[in-house]
């Protein structure tokens, strides 16, 4: 006996996905049919979805971006990289506490499912930064140079503004964020060297303002690389 199925019409691309490119003009048609009972496959749909999603991230379209990287999840459980893109998204949204530590669950989840890089590893870092807790900026610190081991010349594929010197200054802003300004503005300095020196009171100078204090000027030398890099 013929089993038909009630289909929910989808828009373009994604419908044809979701019926399999040789049934789809099929189902249109008619709204069912006898073959492949099983469906299209769950993992080549997700990962469509995905890249759906990645488009969407791109243009700036970042509700668009997490639906599709949820119904990528959604269709298949196990997709590492849906859980990468939605990292991704909730941090780019940034609205609040809640959103990093969704973007850190994420990630956390895309590793669990054999994702791997600096791509992940940079993501979970500025989720890390942005939360500020003490365990947190260690976190922050070590994924970003994790991050730099993976690829030193790294350039987020998805936001090119953002790439290897924006890990240099996560590591500098969590380690001033607790104290540590030599080894902040070490980190700065891979950026753009800054001439400080601790111990010459004489060099805490940025952009010709003299300051008090080695910390006071390592600080507004992150600020100034920083506004420059704007990743």
């Amino acid at each position: 006996m013929k089993r038909c199925h009630a289909m929910r019409k989808r828009p373009g691309r994604f419908w044809a996905v979701y019926l399999g490119a040789g049934l789809a003009s099929l189902f249109l048609l008619v709204g069912c049919s006898e073959d492949d009972p099983a469906g299209p496959d769950p993992r080549s749909t997700a990962a469509e979805l995905t890249e759906q999603g990645w488009t969407q991230f791109e243009q700036g379209d970042l509700a668009g971006a997490l639906s599709s990287f949820d119904d990528a999840i959604e269709v298949y459980s196990s997709y590492g990289p849906a859980y990468v893109g939605q990292g991704w998204t909730y941090l780019a949204q940034g609205a609040s506490n809640s959103d990093f530590e969704s973007a850190l669950s994420s990630y956390d989840t895309a590793i669990s499912e054999g994702e791997e890089g600096a791509e992940i590893l940079g993501g979970r870092a500025a989720a890390n930064l942005a939360l500020s807790g003490e365990s947190s900026l260690d976190a922050a610190v070590t994924d970003a140079q994790s991050a730099r081991v993976w690829d030193s010349n790294f350039i987020f594929e998805h936001r090119t503004s953002f790439n290897a010197s924006d890990l240099f200054l996560i590591e500098s802003f969590a380690l001033a964020a607790q104290g540590y300004f030599p080894a902040a503005l070490a980190a700065a300095d891979s950026v753009e060297t800054s001439g400080i020196q601790e111990a010459s009171s004489a060099t805490w100078v940025v952009d010709s303002q003299e300051f008090t204090s080695f910390a006071e000027a390592v600080l507004a030398h992150l600020m100034k690389v920083s506004e420059q890099e704007s990743g």
